[in-house]
């Protein structure tokens, strides 16, 4: 059986590249010394990361030709991203082999707030529109633990808007294409003296691959920064989303038995409608030179209307979620001599209220339920970075958190959960083009407010423990020429009281074995004059230790991914890609005892071509070019017990054109 939302049945191996030396790139694709703000919560440069840290830029947004963030995340080293129902409204970013529960140990922000959900919706990647997009950031670990607190065991993704340009900016974009998808947006940028802003809006419509997978979406957002003096400015962002989707089932081996087709569905009824917004405030003061006060102030507002069947019977529902956060914090910067120290320290406030009305059919019994289900997340860390001589980087830090959870009506109606998060890490540049970093740390996650409420009993389990993780990460960056770059990382995670759906109970529940999780990410990156090769190759064993499930592999984790990009610029105005990604063998999600065979490997190839002319761009993209039939996520479902894929679309395209004034 399929977890469920808030009312929502969420139901090539690495080419090796050649060192060829000399070429001068016309375009490069990355460099050491981009700055991010994900690490330490203010700008820092990328080269004084002891992680395995990535960005992705405006420009390669642009040139991607993907549709969604979790798109442009596919082809990143060491992430692992299914699209459930093949509509890009579902979608289960996967960092370091968390599988089965990648969605709630993979922290999402944007700008700096939390967008995870409290409840087993995941992240609504359609929230944020890759128009909006400045650049994205990942931090794969869990040090992210120590600033961020809970959800970021497999690593941070964060996502920074735009702002505004120097000069005003109007770009319109239109697309369309396969499965009747159609999209257009409209954004707005400029600065008039102290004040930059950008206005964007959206709508986006689609029938879906599959019976029962249309999506339709409005959304617009404002993003405003005011900065009257150089030691005061005041950031603010606002959004509105509205979208209804249909939610195809998993197709179990007996239907396709019974001669459905890859595009059927057995669900042509359930459907969800959501309505989300947000408010974000951010003034940052700036004293002493480099010396940094900020308070993040958020609050969101999100509604979910949902029909939903599964095996047993069906629910009907509504939820309404209200999120606020407060988020001081400074940073300091100190030196003596030949040391350097930056010091970085705040608190987080953050509470989630989750209001529930449910009527649930469960096997025959019908039960409605009134709840009202809230948690309130304290924190205060500390994180500290020292800079020495020879080169040598020190990082640590900790943070101390409570969630207090009410449940009413419950027994008891509280449950109180503390946990605390490390991080110790050394960066060694050897020279200019050697580096290496090693890095400790641990994390945590906290039981979701679904998790411990049934919707299919309408019932509350207080007895959900915290997870807890404590990770391991050796890397080594180095520039082997001007346009030849590489990076390896090895690390270990070991989880213990893991929070598992368990498909006999049909409730959550904590692993009674530690997970350990050991992995290997290669990634390599070559320019030349008039194209670009990069490639990338993840091994990842994730394997239950002790408990019931001793010696099981985990849930939903390939032991192989890999990925590689050619990139082709014959002259300044045309850019040709072509894609490919493998993905191999991993069990069915919730098959913990490893019974039910695994999910078959896949290769698909995606290619795209662009053209500018003048202040016009046009397009045309193709997914999986050569029409493969495979399905990204398997789960097990039906009683009895039996596998069930959502099938992957089929060949797609995409044609479009944007015009910037």
């Amino acid at each position: 059986m399929h977890r469920p939302s808030s009312f929502t049945l969420l139901s090539l191996l690495l080419p090796i590249l050649p060192a060829v030396a000399g070429e001068t790139p016309s375009q490069p694709d990355v460099t050491l010394e981009e700055t991010v703000v994900t690490a330490t919560r203010f700008p820092v440069q990328r080269n004084m990361v002891p992680a395995h840290v990535t960005t992705i830029g405006r420009e390669e947004i642009r040139e991607s030709g993907a549709a969604s963030v979790p798109e442009l995340l596919r082809l990143q080293t060491g992430i692992h991203v299914m699209d459930m129902t093949g509509n890009g409204r579902n979608h289960v970013v996967d960092l370091r082999g968390f599988g089965e529960s990648a969605s709630t140990n993979t922290l999402v922000l944007v700008d700096g707030r939390r967008i995870n959900q409290a409840d087993l919706g995941g992240v609504d990647w359609l929230q944020i529109p890759l128009e909006r997009i400045e650049r994205i950031e990942i931090l794969r670990g869990g040090s992210g633990g120590v600033l961020y607190g809970d959800n970021a065991s497999g690593g941070v993704v964060n996502i920074i808007t735009r702002t505004g340009t120097e000069k005003p900016v109007v770009e319109i974009k239109a697309q369309g294409g396969s499965h009747g998808a159609a999209a257009t947006h409209l954004s707005v940028e400029g600065k008039t003296g102290s004040l930059s802003y950008a206005l964007t809006g959206g709508l986006r419509s689609e029938d879906g691959y599959r019976d029962n997978s249309d999506n339709d979406l409005r959304n617009a957002g404002l993003s405003l920064r005011f900065q009257p003096t150089e030691s005061f400015g005041i950031r603010f962002a606002t959004g509105y989303q509205h979208d209804t989707t249909g939610l195809p089932s998993a197709l179990k081996e007996s239907d396709f038995a019974k001669g459905m087709t890859r595009t059927a569905t057995v669900t042509p009824d359930d459907k969800t409608k959501t309505t989300d917004s947000f408010f974000h405030l951010t003034p940052e003061l700036r004293f002493n030179g480099a010396d940094r006060f900020s308070l993040d102030l958020s609050w969101r507002d999100r509604e979910a209307e949902t029909f939903s069947n599964f095996t047993g019977g069906q629910f009907t529902g509504e939820t309404a979620t209200h999120v606020w956060s407060i988020s001081p914090r400074v940073q300091l910067h100190r030196s003596w001599d030949k040391i350097a120290d930056h010091l970085t320290f705040g608190g987080d406030l953050h509470t989630d209220q989750e209001k529930i009305r449910n009527d649930s059919l469960f096997f025959g019994v019908r039960t409605q339920g009134d709840f009202s289900l809230r948690k309130a997340n304290r924190g205060a860390y500390l994180h500290n970075e020292i800079h020495l001589p020879e080169r040598w980087i020190l990082t640590q830090g900790g943070r101390l958190d409570r969630a207090e959870f009410y449940f009413l009506p419950s027994t008891p109606e509280r449950v109180v959960m503390d946990s605390q998060a490390y991080a110790f890490g050394v960066r060694h540049d050897l020279n200019d083009t050697n580096h290496l970093y090693v890095n400790l740390s641990r994390s945590f996650r906290y039981p979701l407010l679904d998790e411990q409420y049934s919707f299919f009993t309408n019932t509350v389990n207080t007895a959900l423990k915290s997870q807890r993780s404590l990770e391991y990460q050796l890397g080594w960056q180095r520039e082997f020429s001007p346009t030849l770059t590489g990076e390896l990382s090895l690390f270990r995670v070991a989880t213990r009281d893991e929070i598992f759906f368990d498909i006999l109970s049909f409730n959550n529940a904590n692993l009674d074995g530690q997970v350990q999780r050991d992995g290997v990410e290669l990634e390599l990156k070559k320019q030349f004059e008039h194209f670009s090769l990069t490639g990338h190759t993840t091994w990842t064993k994730a394997e239950i230790r002790t408990g019931s499930f001793d010696g099981k592999a985990f849930p939903g984790v390939p032991t192989f991914k890999s990925g590689a990009t050619l990139k082709v610029f014959p002259t300044e105005a045309m850019t040709w890609e072509l894609t490919g990604r493998y993905v191999g063998t991993r069990p069915f999600i919730s098959d913990f005892g490893n019974s039910f065979g695994e999910q078959a490997s896949y290769v698909v190839l995606d290619t795209g071509l662009r053209y500018q002319w003048s202040k016009v761009t046009g397009w045309i993209d193709v997914t999986n070019l050569t029409g493969r039939e495979y399905a990204e996520y398997g789960v097990l479902g039906g009683f009895p017990t039996e596998r069930a894929w959502f099938p992957s679309a089929e060949r797609r395209f995409m044609v479009g054109a944007s015009a910037r004034f």
